[in-house]
């Protein structure tokens, strides 16, 4: 089973690492690639944390987003290309069919009848994209990849952070509800924290606090700006994995970060590897 595995995590590699060519709207090379890989590790431990089928759910999740490119129908293509593709392997027709269903329903279709695998699989992709310091940064980010000004985006996460925890409602398991409270929780932390540093940058400058276009160049060593600042600046360069190694590492980023916001990145690298 590891080596189909392995031999379709490289098929969705091939497929979604690069994908798309340039920005398009909320995505970007390498963002949907990452995302699966985010969604793969959440959803497998939630499996394990509420006893369902680990290997629906692992398998799913790598496929959930393989027909990205299908659009808003990218969850029925993405079910019909598993139910054309798994077969090859010979693996059990009902194996095949709850992945398929599971991949079918993740997108906003699930309803609290429907198998656990798929409602964890649901949860764990809405959760990766809105909640979490994960989700922070593809805020930023996307903002960022718009030509919006980093102050204007962190004064903007007062109207953005209600929109997200709305979105709670949709989610189908006390699990998700828990993970995502919890995320909820550290992200509004995050942005609150954010905010103050920028308004007391504003004050110390006595003028607009903006970014500079290098990281550390625009707020000092202000703490979480110099995160914010790093993000936005590097919104182009795609996975958030790899930023995460030049921040802890220097880089191309140009500065290791500030001791201050190790724990953030700590917390930020836990998120990506699936954990409340």
């Amino acid at each position: 089973m590891d080596e189909i595995y392995a031999e379709l995590h490289e098929l969705v590699r091939e497929k979604l690492e690069n994908w798309p060519a340039r920005r398009e709207g909320y995505h970007w090379p390498g963002y949907t690639y990452d995302h699966t890989l985010r969604v793969v590790n959440l959803a497998t431990q939630m499996a394990r944390r509420v006893g369902a089928d680990v290997e629906v759910v692992r398998f799913a999740a790598l496929l959930h987003d393989v027909r990205k490119d299908a659009g808003r129908q990218h969850a029925h293509a993405g079910a019909a290309e598993v139910r054309r593709l798994l077969p090859r392997y010979h693996l059990p027709a009902d194996f095949v069919e709850a992945i398929a269903s599971a991949i079918e329903t993740h997108a906003g279709s699930n309803t609290p009848q429907h198998p656990t695998e798929s409602l964890i699989l649901g949860d764990a992709d809405l959760i990766d994209a809105n909640f979490g310091l994960v989700a922070t940064w593809r805020f930023i980010t996307i903002r960022s990849g718009r030509g919006e000004e980093l102050a204007g985006t962190i004064l903007a996460m007062d109207e953005w952070l209600p929109k997200k925890d709305a979105l709670a409602e949709l989610l189908n398991t006390d699990l998700g509800r828990e993970i995502a409270a919890a995320r909820s929780k550290r992200m509004r932390g995050f942005c609150g924290r954010l905010k103050v540093e920028l308004i007391n940058a504003h004050n110390e400058s006595g003028k607009d606090a903006r970014p500079t276009g290098n990281c550390c160049g625009g707020y000092g060593e202000a703490g979480l700006l110099w995160l914010a600042e790093c993000m936005h600046n590097n919104a182009d360069s795609g996975r958030l994995e790899m930023q995460l190694e030049e921040f802890n590492a220097g880089g191309a980023v140009g500065m290791q970060a500030p001791l201050a916001i190790r724990p953030i990145l700590r917390t930020l690298a836990a998120e990506v590897a699936g954990a409340q």
